[in-house]
């Protein structure tokens, strides 16, 4: 997948990636008018996935969803949101001292900011870097400017937003916008927003070895009682082995998930199929759960580093057996001391280390895929609207959006599937 590129005029500011705002406007204007002082409010309603230059000075977007690599070559820096492309360039000395990720486990992802070659780094979401110089500083922030806003007005504000964004995204591909639906909140609050804004769309559910009976019915229910287009991409070929050797290299080795076996299995070119357009755009439902306390047990409270980690490794027991994992969340801890954020420690762990290190590295895995993708949410005012809730939001912004939509439950578990729930949290308190 080619990488979009937008500059300002006279070349002073580069875009690169996908960015949508969420408010009026166009991005053009807002890259034009970009300098070093006003980066930060400027971009804050951006959507996408998406890294800018602004006075040779790189600034990621709010999860760190594009990413950026850098070390150093015979003293110069170098940089890029590709790892495997950088080693492949440079051939960096690979660190042994750690263990490999596994789709499934609690931490499947490698934390940054290091990486699995030496001398190699991965861009904290909170940091800037001069391209020039190799040189790391504080990116811009400034304070949650929703506040003031009661409940009510964050909800509606974010379906606002939400809705915005979809028709910016229609602008650019017209029809070309596929919807991976669910029996889930993610997937059913994007689902409104495309209902709601009368966007052309066609969703799709790929199918996997641990789909539930609610998302082997919900989706095609929602489509025929919302009048949408809606497919199920069945395996169709076999695995195909040396395709996900090729998704785990693509990433270096950073992704570990099932995207891999949808890659494998052709599914992707399956739903391609549909399209002779070459431009065309997935939405994803990722950055959501930044609203829905996604790590009840992270203590907010605690500040001395020794006891972070002491409460982080129950929780993720790669910490303990894999050296390279705990020295990097450690130097990540000392980023969140050292920098501010609208968001509480909790929130920081999933943004800028589950989204960062895991979301990231799913989505550069799959740029081998013909299909751009972003996740709407991962917007810098989203993310502070959210930070504001006081409960799961996506009810309150599909009731919004589109009434009807919550009237189908939202991951109705058969009796089947609630009784294996209940042998495994058994079968592990018995472990423990």
């Amino acid at each position: 997948m080619d990488l979009d590129i937008a500059a300002s005029d006279g070349s002073k500011n580069l875009l690169l990636g996908s960015a949508f705002k969420s408010t009026p406007g166009v991005i053009s204007d807002d890259l034009r008018a970009i300098n070093t002082d006003n980066i930060a409010d400027i971009t804050s309603n951006w959507s996408g996935r998406w890294l800018v230059i602004v006075a040779n000075t790189l600034h990621l977007d709010p999860g760190g969803m594009l990413g950026c690599y850098y070390g150093l070559q015979a003293g110069e820096p170098v940089l890029s949101s590709s790892l495997a492309l950088l080693n492949e360039i440079f051939s960096f000395e690979k660190n042994n001292d750690f263990k490999d990720i596994k789709h499934g486990n609690a931490m499947n992802w490698f934390p940054p900011p290091l990486t699995i070659f030496n001398g190699v780094k991965k861009l904290l979401v909170g940091q800037a870097i001069n391209i020039n110089e190799g040189t790391i500083k504080r990116a811009g922030k400034r304070e949650n400017k929703f506040r003031h806003l009661a409940q009510s007005e964050v909800y509606t504000t974010l379906a606002i937003r939400l809705t915005t964004i979809v028709k910016n995204v229609c602008r650019v591909y017209g029809d070309e916008i596929y919807l991976p639906l669910t029996a889930g909140f993610d997937s059913r609050t994007l689902l409104a927003a495309l209902l709601n804004s009368q966007t052309s769309f066609s969703a799709f559910l790929f199918e996997h070895d641990n789909i539930s009976a609610a998302d082997n019915k919900i989706p095609a229910t929602l489509a025929a009682k919302f009048k949408f287009s809606f497919s199920f991409i069945n395996r169709e070929k076999a695995f195909n082995k040396q395709k996900y050797d090729e998704y785990i290299a693509h990433s270096a080795g950073q992704a570990a998930d099932a995207d891999g076996l949808f890659h494998a299995h052709s599914q992707f070119e399956s739903l391609a199929s549909k399209s002779t357009n070459k431009k065309k755009i997935i939405l994803r439902g990722g950055v959501w759960e930044t609203g829905r306390n996604f790590y009840p047990t992270i203590d907010n409270a605690l500040t001395l580093e020794e006891d972070i980690l002491a409460n982080l490794k129950p929780r993720f027991p790669i910490l303990r057996e894999s050296k390279l994992h705990e020295e990097s969340v450690k130097l990540w801890i000392q980023h969140t001391q050292a920098t501010h954020s609208n968001l509480s420690f909790r929130d920081r762990f999933y943004l800028e280390q589950r989204v960062s290190g895991w979301l990231a590295a799913l989505e550069q895995a799959m740029d081998l895929t013909s299909f751009d993708r972003i996740h709407p949410a991962n917007c810098q005012d989203i993310v502070d609207l959210l930070a504001l809730t006081e409960f799961n939001p996506q009810p309150k912004i599909i009731q919004e959006l589109q009434l009807k939509l919550l009237e189908t439950a939202f991951n109705p578990r058969s009796l089947k599937e609630i009784l294996k729930d209940f042998y495994y949290y058994a079968y592990h308190k018995l472990r423990q």
